[in-house]
C-alpha cells in the first residue's frame, strides 16, 4: 500500500475535506495521548540521537541523519537504526560493507540503502531489541531514524526536521492534516532543523512554544551539478515531498521538460520503466530522479537514469556539534 499526500493538507485554511475528517483527527490525538501516558521510556547504555518529524514525509530528515553521521563518524563508531519503511520483509537486517551488495529495497526499504552509503545500518521493527543488538556489536552511539513518536525509547538528543515551504500545512493532525503530533510537542526537542530559506514567521511560532530551543537551517546542494548541466530532463520521483526535489532542480538551473510523481516509497515496475523511457525518447531528453528513488531502480536500468547526489549544509551547526560531543 502506497501513500500519496492529499493536497488539502498543505492549504493554510481548512478545506471541506479537512473539516469532514477532523473528528477522526480527534480520535487519533486521544489515542496518541493515551499511548504517551502509559509509555515508560527505556534507557540504554548507549547515546541515542533521534532525527524525526511531526509533519509526515518530506522534511529532509534522512539528509540530516547523514550529516550527523558525517560529524560523529570521524571519531566514533556509529550505527543508524531504522524500521526500513516501504520494505516487504519483516526480518532484522544488518547492513555493513560486507553484505550491502546482496540487499535490495524490497528487503531493506530505500532509506536504509541510502543511509548505508554513509554508515552501517540496522533495520528492525523492534527498536528496543535492535538497540541491545547494536550495543553488543560494539557501537558508540545510535542515530535513530524517525523515532520521535516512539515514547518507549529514551533519546539523549531529539532533533525535529521541518520544510520551510510546507511548514505545518493546515496545522491539523492526521487524517485531517499532515501532523503526527501537535506543534506543541516541539517542547520535547533539543534542536529544530528547517530545510529551506530563513523564515522569521516560523521561528516566532517555534519560540512562542519553546523559547530556548536551537534553530538550524539546512540547505541542499547538488554535488554532481556539473554532470547535469546542458541537458534536458524528465524528472520523476516517489518521495514524501516531490516538489522539494523539483524545486531543487530548478533552483540549480537544471532544465526540466516534465515532472512525474509517484507515491512515497513506490516500487517501480517494468511497466513504469517502459512508460518513463518512452516519455524520455518522445521528448528527446534524459531521466533524472532522487538518490533515494535511484536505489530502488532495477540494476539493469540504473546506468540509464541520472540522479541528484545531494549534500546538506547545516547553517549554524556549531551548537549541534557541541551538544553531540557532550554525549560521549
Amino acid at each position: 500500500m502506497y501513500f500519496i499526500k492529499p493536497k488539502f493538507w498543505d492549504k493554510k485554511s481548512n478545506s471541506f475535506l479537512s473539516i469532514l475528517l477532523y473528528p477522526l483527527s480527534i480520535i487519533y490525538y486521544l489515542i496518541s495521548v493515551i499511548r504517551k501516558k502509559i509509555s515508560i521510556p527505556q534507557k540504554f547504555n548507549i547515546p541515542i540521537i533521534c532525527v524525526g518529524n511531526i509533519y509526515i514525509g518530506g522534511t529532509g530528515k534522512t539528509s540530516v541523519a547523514i550529516e550527523i553521521m558525517k560529524i560523529l563518524n570521524q571519531s566514533k563508531k556509529i550505527c543508524f537504526l531504522t524500521k526500513g519503511y516501504g520494505r516487504k520483509s519483516k526480518k532484522d537486517i544488518y547492513l555493513n560493507e560486507l553484505n550491502i551488495s546482496n540487499q535490495n529495497t524490497l528487503d531493506t526499504g530505500d532509506e536504509a540503502l541510502l543511509l548505508n552509503k554513509y554508515g552501517h545500518v540496522y533495520i528492525s521493527n523492534n527498536r528496543a531489541k535492535a538497540i541491545n543488538t547494536i550495543i553488543k556489536l560494539g557501537y558508540d552511539a545510535i542515530i535513530l531514524d524517525d523515532g520521535f513518536q516512539d515514547h518507549l525509547i529514551f533519546k539523549n538528543l531529539n532533533i525535529l526536521c521541518f520544510d520551510s515551504k510546507n511548514w505545518i500545512g493546515n496545522n491539523n493532525l492526521i487524517p485531517s492534516g499532515p501532523l503526527r503530533e501537535p506543534l506543541t510537542s516541539i517542547k520535547e526537542a533539543n534542536f529544530i532543523i528547517i530545510k529551506g530559506e530563513k523564515n522569521q514567521i516560523i521561528e516566532n511560532e517555534i519560540k512562542k512554544i519553546s523559547p530556548n530551543i536551537e534553530i538550524i537551517y539546512a540547505e541542499n546542494r547538488i554535488e554532481n551539478n556539473e554532470t547535469l548541466k546542458n541537458k534536458n530532463f524528465i524528472a520523476f520521483t516517489g518521495i514524501g515531498n516531490p516538489y522539494s526535489f523539483f524545486n531543487t532542480l530548478l533552483n540549480n538551473n537544471i532544465k526540466i521538460i516534465k515532472q512525474i510523481m509517484y507515491p512515497d516509497h513506490f516500487q517501480f515496475t517494468e511497466k513504469n520503466y517502459k512508460v518513463l523511457f518512452q516519455e524520455a525518447e518522445n521528448n528527446n531528453c534524459n531521466l533524472i530522479t532522487t538518490e533515494k528513488d535511484w536505489v530502488r531502480i532495477n540494476k539493469q536500468f540504473k546506468d540509464k537514469v541520472y540522479y541528484t547526489k545531494l549534500s546538506t549544509l547545516l547553517i549554524g551547526k556549531e551548537s549541534l556539534e557541541k551538544e553531540l560531543k557532550k554525549l560521549f
